[in-house]
């Protein structure tokens, strides 16, 4: 059951990373500006660097899910 649950996570996760890496609702906008008023932020958080942030954990959690090491199950 934990492989299938740890599979379920990853698709689930990968769900919503792809949800901000595609754009969809505008959410890399709102992550950038939510963090543009943090003190410390740079000026290279753009809503383009978190779509590529957000992109490559939503190919890679269902991808190392599915292709990954066998479980003990």
């Amino acid at each position: 059951m934990t492989a299938w649950a740890e599979f379920g996570w990853g698709l689930v996760f990968g769900a919503a990373m792809a949800m901000v890496a595609f754009d969809c609702r505008d959410l890399a906008w709102r992550i950038h500006g939510f963090m543009a008023d943090t003190v410390g932020v740079d000026r290279l958080l753009t809503p383009t660097v978190v779509r590529v942030v957000c992109g490559v954990p939503a190919v890679a959690s269902p991808a190392s899910g599915t292709f990954g090491p066998a479980g003990s199950e």
